[in-house]
């Protein structure tokens, strides 16, 4: 089993209706007679026993009025320092228990393991942060068998496996079955290696029944478990969804109740890449995934743990089979999380120790739910965060393009660095110990919000200061560069040597920026990477919520035409502005636009098509006061995307300039804005020799590929 040190596994991939894939590999034991793995051989679950059985029975005794989650732990278990914590903290893992603690030499019953818990008290207030707990499922283990009259293995016999004929899934394998079982490690408690019987000890050590382990399994039963619980056999789409939910716990929205949601593929859990996945993971080395938007479900059961503990590596095992089916099952589709997500998962561990925190930002730096960087807990509410400094269009995105933005005083000032100021100064960054960068860019070299973060990591690397972005998506992927690398740069349009459409996230641009600019001074650097994004994932594809990070830029496909019509800024058309869909279409009083099309040949605008329009650009306060043409009536051609991978907006946007050109020689104007955008005079010198469009991109092709083969790169 390679790196991972597993002996061996069974992997099954299925959806609601068969088998996609059903396999063992390897060895189900290697000790004391090595024995291969087999399709029927019976793992010991570990810790999918808190969701299997736990938490499913639980549900069903909700169903059936037995059980309340809003009700005190002490009404069932009558405990008093379980007072304040209710079942949904344990299920949510917010109840303030301890983890778990090794009661196994001292103490053989649940009861009395419950009792010391209890001696112990909680260690936060329920509710509050999140803390996964083997104690707190062995709390609601005895829940359930105080509601239901029954014991917990009985119970979940009864309700759960044999209505499913789960066959071979149980408590205490009976002895006849004992063989089939994969053995896990050499236990030094025992003496021996550990095969039919629950490794975990202090399940071992109350009889093998618990809430929180002791059930075993087959990779085909817990198919049937997966079917039943997708398709609605166990609980019903509304519970599913309460099950599912993301932000039940708000300081770690990927708690469901029992479940995991929304799965990390750089976690130990393996994962599906769905926001809607839930599912769960075993110490001993078993995983199991369910996806609720395609109803393919991934279980993997493996005993990492054998022959000993040592070798164990649950991760590499995990992340090697799930990258796999994702591959194979989501080829365009990911849940990505961003780097403020990866600092909330990580409590703010990084910058835990700065007293005070700068952070550049706008309206746009919201997390996987939708909530700005404000407003997360942990950050938003802390006393640490000093000072916001805004780029252009300021803090709230609502100022248009080129409109200087003031600052604002408060509790937390607002320092505008878009217009007279450009960067921090020496005075405000000697009051702070961290400076944070969550910025929303859209791929393009034109949008000035990496020129603003350049000035800040100048400013940092003068002040000796530690600078931490928290990396967001590329709207337009990484695997795509289009236009000219910049030869004339020094404009906040145009502030670096590289193309226009870049294939750079802020955090690689920064990488940029310090290995070109800032490696002598030595700044201190730090990226929180994203997680589950592809370099070829277009925004869309990344299931993560846009906000537009400024007026002009209402949505992702924008982003993508603007790597072209942009430079129409540079000319007397007029680009969409004081339109409902700036960038999408350019136009003039005086364009033939039905001409103009017809000059474009098909193989110049990959993944568009162009119409002839009519509009009126009119001012829009905040987005367009005072637009090109402002109330007169232009003819248009309008950009309509039909497949965003094949976009190619900037060669489209040449073909458009050589074609008006021809077309409208006396009409048609350059502006000098033209060869700013442009990064030098070379596009425009080559348009005015009436160069055809692939011509120009033939210009720059080797460029680009000795900067796609230099530039960062963090996600391969």
């Amino acid at each position: 089993m390679g790196e991972s040190g597993s002996p061996g596994a069974v992997a099954y991939v299925g959806n609601l209706d068969a088998p996609i894939f059903f396999e063992a590999l390897g060895h189900a034991q290697l000790e004391p007679v090595p024995a291969p793995a087999q399709t029927s051989t019976i793992y010991d679950l570990a810790s999918l026993t808190k969701v299997v059985a736990t938490t499913t029975a639980l549900l069903l005794l909700r169903d059936q009025g037995a059980v309340e989650f809003e009700r005190s732990v002490s009404d069932y278990v009558p405990i008093a320092a379980f007072r304040g914590i209710t079942v949904r903290h344990l299920l949510t893992h917010t109840g303030g228990l301890v983890a778990g603690r090794p009661l196994y030499r001292t103490h053989s019953s649940v009861d009395a393991m419950l009792e010391e818990y209890g001696r112990e008290g909680i260690q936060n207030a329920p509710g509050i942060s999140w803390r996964y707990s083997d104690a707190g499922f062995m709390l609601l283990g005895r829940i359930v068998e105080r509601a239901a009259g029954k014991p917990l293995d009985r119970f979940c016999a009864e309700r759960i496996f044999t209505p499913l004929n789960m066959a071979d899934t149980f408590f205490n394998p009976p002895a006849r079955l004992r063989s089939r079982c994969a053995p896990t490690e050499r236990c030094a408690w025992r003496e021996r290696i550990v095969q039919g019987e629950v490794h975990d000890e202090n399940c071992c050590a109350v009889g093998g029944v618990s809430g929180h382990a002791g059930l075993f399994s087959t990779a085909e039963d817990l198919a049937r478990f997966c079917r039943a619980f997708l398709g609605g056999a166990l609980v019903s789409e509304a519970v599913l969804d309460e099950v599912s939910a993301l932000g039940q716990v708000p300081s770690y929205p990927w708690q469901g109740l029992g479940w995991l949601i929304d799965p990390w593929d750089t976690s130990t859990t393996g994962f599906l890449p769905s926001r809607r996945a839930l599912g769960h993971t075993g110490w001993t080395g078993t995983s199991m995934w369910m996806d609720r938007d395609t109803g393919v479900f991934a279980i993997l059961l493996a005993n990492t743990c054998h022959p000993v503990r040592d070798v164990r590596d649950n991760k590499v095992l995990r992340n090697t089979f799930y990258s796999g089916v994702a591959r194979a099952l989501y080829p365009r589709r990911t849940n990505t999380h961003a780097g403020l997500d990866r600092l909330l998962r990580e409590n703010f561990y990084t910058i835990r120790a700065a007293r005070r925190v700068a952070l550049l930002t706008n309206h746009a730096a919201v997390d996987q739910m939708g909530r700005h960087i404000l407003d997360v807990p942990g950050l938003g509410a802390s006393h640490t965060l000093h000072v916001l400094y805004s780029p252009e269009h300021g803090i709230r995105g609502t100022h248009e393009a080129g409109a200087e933005v003031a600052s604002e005083r408060g509790a937390v000032p607002v320092i505008s660095l878009y217009g007279k100021r450009t960067r921090p100064t020496a005075a405000e960054l000697s009051e702070i110990g961290y400076f944070l960068i969550d910025l929303q860019d859209i791929g393009s070299r034109y949008y000035t919000y990496m020129a603003t973060m350049r000035e800040c990591l100048s400013a940092c690397a003068q002040a000796k200061k530690p600078v931490l972005i928290l990396d967001r998506p590329n709207p337009l992927g990484g695997a795509v560069l289009e236009g000219p690398i910049a030869e004339r740069t020094g404009s906040p349009v145009c502030c670096a040597p590289i193309p226009v459409r870049h294939g750079m996230t802020m955090g690689e641009l920064a990488v940029f920026f310090l290995r070109e600019e800032f490696s002598k001074q030595k700044l201190n650097l730090s990226v929180q990477l994203l997680d589950s994004w592809r370099r070829d994932a277009l925004f869309d594809e990344c299931a993560y919520p846009w906000v537009a990070p400024s007026p002009n830029i209402p949505t992702p496909l924008t982003a993508l035409v603007y790597v072209g019509t942009c430079l129409f800024e540079g000319t007397n058309l007029n680009e969409g502005r004081g339109t409902e869909t700036p960038f999408h279409v350019v136009g003039a009083p005086w364009l033939d636009a039905e001409a103009v099309i017809g000059r474009i040949l098909p193989e110049e605008m990959p993944g568009c098509s162009l119409s002839a329009c009519r509009y009126t650009p009119r001012a829009i306060p905040g987005k367009a006061s005072s637009p090109r043409y402002r109330d007169e009536e232009c003819r248009g051609i309008r950009i309509h995307v039909n497949k965003p991978r094949d976009v190619r907006a900037f060669a489209l946007a040449l073909a458009l300039l050589r074609a008006i050109r021809k077309q409208h020689p006396r009409q048609f104007e350059w502006g000098a804005f033209f060869d700013v955008l442009a990064g030098g005079e070379k596009v425009r010198a080559w348009l005015e020799r009436d160069m055809p469009a692939a011509d120009i991109l033939a210009q720059f092709a080797s460029p680009l590929d000795a900067f796609a083969a230099s530039r960062p790169r963090r996600y391969e």
